[in-house]
């Protein structure tokens, strides 16, 4: 029996990705989208309203927590290029910085714990068992154990949907076609959707869920939650939830 030989065929690379990433987030601006809408007004109070909420002490804290922003920028651009699973290792990451961020404000001496981790085996692992992900956010329901919620479960969520590399995240965006006229079996993998793909929009409800996490975990990192912030975090839940619910009525 004569052995076949499989064959990969790729595309032309990454002048064809950028070339359709860039279509697709066009599309989903000329459309004016309700989920980008609001995604512009969590990048508008990322920007300004969030600072007001956050100690003024330059810390590594608030580094994290620029950083979370800088994570979160990332993933809605991906987001918007139509590529879901590189949606989520960057809102897991965005995640992480802004917990561990709220942990150093909640205890300030495992600033330098976090700082020496390149130091030594030592300081490598000390910061490991300081920092992960379930230390950093314990205690925080007592704040606001609905957004407590929401960032468990968003977690969670982004390792089986792409940040790690798992059969549901990987397979997702796998067809199989064993139909075809040369007895051969396609095994197709897909990075890229359209505008109006659910996978599209569920990359960007992702950063939407993410973000409101994020923005709640700094903003509540202080030791007071005004009722001018309780208001600012009410007004952008409602705004994300009609928002997917205009989009799911829309559809």
């Amino acid at each position: 029996m004569k052995e076949s030989k499989a064959r990969v065929e790729l595309g032309d690379g990454l002048v064809q990705y950028m070339t359709m990433a860039d279509d697709t987030m066009r599309e989903l601006r000329a459309v004016d989208n309700p989920l980008l809408k609001v995604l512009l007004q969590y990048d508008a109070y990322f920007r300004h309203d969030l600072w007001e909420h956050v100690s003024q002490t330059p810390t590594f804290a608030n580094i994290l927590f620029l950083n979370a922003y800088q994570m979160f920028l990332g993933a809605a651009r991906m987001a918007l290029s139509g590529h879901p699973a590189a949606v989520f290792p960057l809102v897991r990451t965005a995640l992480e910085s802004a917990s561990y961020g709220y942990l150093m404000e909640q205890q300030p001496t495992l600033s330098e714990v976090w700082s020496n981790r390149h130091r030594s085996e030592a300081d490598k692992k000390a910061c490991r068992n300081a920092f992960t992900f379930d230390k950093a956010i314990k205690g925080f329901a007592h704040k606001a154990p609905d957004i407590d919620r929401l960032a468990k479960d968003a977690y969670e969520a982004a390792i089986d949907y792409g940040a790690h590399p798992n059969f549901k995240g990987v397979f997702g965006h796998v067809s199989i076609n064993e139909d075809r006229p040369d007895g051969m079996v396609a095994v197709t993998h897909n990075s890229l959707y359209g505008s109006g793909h659910h996978e599209t929009i569920r990359g960007i409800c992702a950063c939407l869920d993410f973000g409101f996490a994020i923005i709640g975990i700094i903003t509540l990192s202080g030791q007071n939650a005004t009722e001018k912030l309780q208001d600012e975090l009410q007004t952008l839940n409602d705004a994300k939830e009609a928002a997917i619910a205009a989009y799911q009525s829309a559809r």
